[in-house]
């Protein structure tokens, strides 16, 4: 027998596989685990929004053309295309085909550029007149709140109800980003296919308008994304506890800011459609925008305008607000302490962490800059032509209001540390459990060591059911994920910068281990409990009372009314030295003086400071009072010239309540002086004095010269006749001498001459056939009558003829004797003071 072991008998090969097919890249996986139904949510999400957003653009635009038309129905007929269309029912000419697409286009794009203007876009129109060599463009951005609104409401709502709940963060991103891409294809196509088109007319092109750009193409993308992406929160958030609190208190922010912003906006339109102010016909279009701005002035920001040409002017609470404003401002902080009570309520427990400081204030930074963004609207423009001209600017919401938004953000932390323990206890457990119904709850810590239970809820948690806050912690927006997708570790394990109290401390507001089921308070808990509410609601009460106090302060003792009464009650009393302090004194103000206004009658009594409209540091107050016996109205004019502690406004008069007075007088009253009350103001220059004076009659007299005087006459300043007067110039004794003497004088001199030919401009003619000298002799002076007209100019003229006697030898030789009588018609003027010949 061999040693050698039988070889056992082979089994046949078995048939090799092939090869495994190579797995694909990870981009490749992440594609197809995702399911059609979410690629369907995706594409369906954006395209929904974009449709939401263009219908509420349609309504708000049909109901922008209904106020108006309504406005306008007492007119005899309708402006089409800048032709009037009467009444009569006659059939109009059928318009022509460019006309006919121009209205199409208004129609159909006007709505979707609303829609590009909600996506963060600017509306651009540019045009020129190349006959005259005129060019321009202008921009306007302002993002409609409503339709904004409309497409990110739509968007979370059909990706929540469509999209799957079982998709992982990267599927998240990718769906989101479908969404986001979905939007901007519709905004973009839509805008620039439905973009609005005139009609081609000669001489004048109009480039299309639209407000498609790079600022709606990424504004679009980051709208449609972000909405998709945060419908349901609680998946980003999964397993990270800093980031659901971060949540949950953007959460309570957001709703404390919206519910201000729903409320202002039902205010507007009560106001609106009881007062039916000009401004309610834009209302459709920028309710939400003006209400985001109103309710930045209640969180203490400002708005205004800046740019244009002009430094910027802000208006806030602090700026002589209403007491509509004021009342706001109360309200904001009743909200404030409400969200402070609803974040504590969320967090279901006292112990927070130091992250929190950081987390909260930012949160509510980050909501006032999105009340920025929709309460602020910026234009510019260019202009090219012999000339080139711009500029840009923007109103609305200041830029620094959200960083008060931050500082409300850290004062509803203090409500929620310190005062929310004290006070949420005592409010009820109904009240606890809607309140939790309402904001959620965080995922609570649980001491260290101590893991919970897998699939129990955290401690403290609400119980499900109806009666506990469980359902609204599976809702998106409650930052918690449902049952089983929170790992056990992380309800177990605290985050960074958690303190480590005992699990005794951190007692909880709802569920079984709820304050409110702890045992009655003690005495001494109470006294601290009642004391802290009094000190807190001290607090409250002086600081609501301050700001109200400092309001009024700066309306009615600081501001620029307070500053008119005290002006105008000096000009009533004569005391024009105390308004000479308070304004501005032009140059041309000789009769702003204060004899002069001493001496006035009928100054102004009762006097009332109606409406002050104030813009930055100018102010205009419009000022009624009581002259002669008859209300008379005037406006004032102001300027801040400086505060101090803050709040003390100093303002100072740059228009005085005074009017342009205008004396005038003919050239022969030039030099002349101008005396009101005794006081000399001036003198006659150019035939006008011109002066400001305050209301009143006074007595104005224009000296004279030698031979002219101006008189005395009475001026009325602040009725409703033109403060002018106009001097007649009246003649002088010494004028109707020197006059006669001077026609006498030449007289004289015409009777010594004794040349036939040197009688020109004497009243008579010598012998016309004398031969040689002529001897003259007056036999009788004519009687003389010297008058003056209204332009100063004198007349002398004889009311009885003279008689002249002459003799002389003629060409015969003959010895002649001759009496002729003569008449006188004399022209003077005055010149240097002088009496001359006009001629």
């Amino acid at each position: 027998m061999s040693d050698t072991p039988p070889v056992p008998p082979r089994e046949p090969d078995a048939p090799r596989e092939p090869d495994a097919p190579r797995e694909p890249d990870a981009l490749g996986r992440l594609l197809r685990s995702i399911g059609g139904r979410d690629w369907l949510a995706a594409a369906i999400a954006g395209a929904g929004a974009w449709v939401a957003a263009y219908v509420v653009a349609g309504i708000s635009l049909l109901l922008t053309v209904a106020i108006v038309a309504v406005g306008s129905g007492s007119s005899g007929g309708a402006s089409i295309d800048g032709g009037f269309v009467p009444d009569s029912g006659a059939a109009s000419s059928a318009p022509d085909l460019q006309s006919l697409l121009s209205g199409i286009s208004v129609l159909l794009g006007a709505p979707a550029q609303l829609v590009a203007l909600a996506d963060f876009g600017r509306l651009h129109v540019s045009g020129s007149v190349p006959l005259f060599g005129l060019a321009g463009s202008a921009s306007l951005g302002v993002a409609p709140a409503l339709v904004l609104a409309a497409q990110v409401v739509i968007a979370v709502v059909l990706t929540r109800r469509i999209r799957s709940r079982s998709l992982g963060v990267p599927q998240l991103l990718v769906t989101s980003a479908v969404t986001g891409l979905v939007l901007t294809a519709f905004t973009t196509l839509a805008g620039l296919v439905l973009a609005i088109r005139f009609p081609a007319s000669s001489g004048v092109s109009i480039s299309a308008v639209h407000a498609i750009g790079i600022g709606s193409v990424l504004g679009a993308f980051v709208v449609g994304a972000a909405s998709a992406l945060l419908a349901r929160p609680s998946v980003l958030a999964r397993g990270r506890v800093l980031a659901v609190r971060t949540l949950g208190t953007a959460r309570v922010a957001v709703g404390q800011v919206g519910f201000l912003v729903v409320l202002v906006t039902v205010v507007l339109v009560v106001v609106a459609l009881v007062v039916q102010p000009s401004w309610g016909s834009a209302l459709p279009l920028v309710v939400g925008n003006l209400a985001s701005a109103i309710v930045s002035l209640g969180f203490l920001g400002g708005v205004g305008v800046s740019g244009f040409g002009s430094g910027a002017q802000t208006a806030s609470a602090f700026g002589g607000a209403s007491g509509w404003l004021w009342l706001l401002v109360l309200f904001v902080a009743l909200t404030a302490v409400a969200a402070g009570l609803a974040l504590a309520v969320r967090r279901n427990d006292r112990v927070r962490t130091t992250l929190d400081w950081v987390v909260s204030p930012a949160v509510w930074l980050v909501v006032g800059v999105v009340v920025f963004v929709l309460g602020t609207g910026v234009f510019s423009y260019s202009a090219t032509g012999s000339s080139v001209v711009g500029g840009s600017g923007s109103m609305g919401v200041a830029p620094w209001t959200p960083v008060v938004f931050a500082a409300w953000g850290a004062a509803i932390e203090v409500v929620a540390r310190y005062l929310a323990p004290l006070l949420v206890p005592r409010l009820g457990s109904r009240i606890v459990l809607f309140t939790s119904r309402l904001v959620g709850a965080d995922p609570r810590q649980v001491a260290p060591g101590w893991a919970a239970p897998a699939g129990a809820a955290p401690t403290g948690a609400a119980p499900t059911g109806a009666s506990g806050p469980a359902s609204a912690q599976a809702a998106g927006w409650s930052g918690v994920p449902a049952a089983g997708d929170q790992p056990t570790a992380d309800a177990s394990q605290p985050f960074v910068g958690a303190s480590h109290p005992s699990v005794g401390a951190s007692q909880p507001f709802v569920g079984p281990d709820a304050a409110s089921a702890a045992a009655p308070m003690s005495p001494r808990a109470k006294k601290v409990l009642v004391r802290s509410l009094v000190a807190g609601g001290a607090v409250v009460v002086v600081v609501v009372a301050g700001a109200v106090t400092t309001g009024i302060l700066r309306s009615n003792v600081w501001g620029p009314a307070p500053t008119v009464r005290s002006y105008v009650d000096a000009i009533a009393r004569g005391d024009a030295a105390t308004a000479e302090r308070m304004s501005e004194v032009p140059e041309d103000a000789a009769m702003l003086d204060a004899a002069v206004l001493k001496s006035a009658e009928n100054r102004p009594s009762d006097v009332r400071v109606g409406r002050v409209a104030t813009s930055g540091d100018r102010a205009v107050a419009t000022v009624s009072y009581t002259q002669g016996g008859k209300n008379r109205s005037g406006q004032v004019e102001l300027r801040r010239t400086g505060t101090s502690w803050l709040v003390k406004d100093e303002w100072r008069v740059t228009a005085p309540l005074a009017e342009s007075v205008s004396i005038t007088a003919a050239s022969a009253l030039e030099g002349a002086p101008v005396t009101v009350g005794g006081k000399r103001v001036g003198t006659i220059s150019d035939g006008t004095f011109r002066s400001l004076a305050y209301p009143g009659t006074y007595r104005v007299e224009v000296g004279g010269t030698k031979y002219f005087t101006g008189g005395t006459k009475t001026l009325s300043i602040g009725g409703s006749s033109s403060p002018y007067v106009d001097f007649t110039p009246k003649p002088t004794k010494q004028l109707t001498t020197d006059a006669e003497k001077f026609v006498t004088d030449e007289i004289t001199a015409c009777a010594a001459k004794t040349d036939v030919d040197a009688l020109s401009g004497c009243p008579w003619y010598g012998p016309y056939d004398a031969d040689g000298a002529v001897e003259y002799e007056v036999k009788t002076m004519p009687e003389l009558k010297v008058e003056t007209s209204g332009s100063g100019s004198i007349q002398v003229t004889s009311t009885s003829d003279g008689v002249i006697g002459y003799d002389y030898t003629s060409y015969f030789g003959d010895s002649g004797h001759q009496e002729d009588t003569f008449d006188v018609y004399e022209f003077l003027k005055v010149e240097d003071g002088k009496l001359v010949s006009a001629y």
